[in-house]
């Protein structure tokens, strides 16, 4: 996969992302960014990790995960939308992460990502 065959509304082949480099998947997603001009808030390099932290749970399969995903564009998500949702999950479990200077709690990210409630995500149009 080269930078420019990343587009977020696409799920990249599991095979071909997971073989990129960790740095070449975060440019990917940064260059797609920018190609389409979505919003990345104030640093685009953060925002494009977040992303690819959940684009690699979904290659690799991480059931939570997938299964979060899968309800999300059941409730009619797009597909970026439905990373934003994933990525919410992520970050909080980041934060706290770094506020209660813990190991990351798989059982508790597995409980939130099945807690997921796409509908708090859907976009105004």
């Amino acid at each position: 996969m080269t930078t420019r065959a990343y587009d977020v509304a696409s799920p990249p082949s599991p095979e071909d992302w997971l073989a990129m480099d960790e740095a070449a998947r975060i440019d990917a997603v940064r260059e797609a960014h920018e190609r389409t001009r979505s919003p990345v808030g104030s640093n685009a390099t953060a925002h494009a990790t977040i992303h690819v932290m959940v684009e690699n749970r979904l290659a690799e399969g991480h059931s939570a995960v997938v299964d979060a995903y899968d309800r999300c564009r059941a409730a009619g998500l797009d597909r970026h939308t439905a990373v934003h949702a994933l990525a919410s999950v992520v970050t909080r479990h980041m934060i706290a992460m770094v506020e209660q200077q813990a190991s990351f709690d798989q059982a508790a990210a597995d409980r939130d990502f099945a807690a997921l409630d796409p509908a708090a995500f859907k976009r105004k149009r």
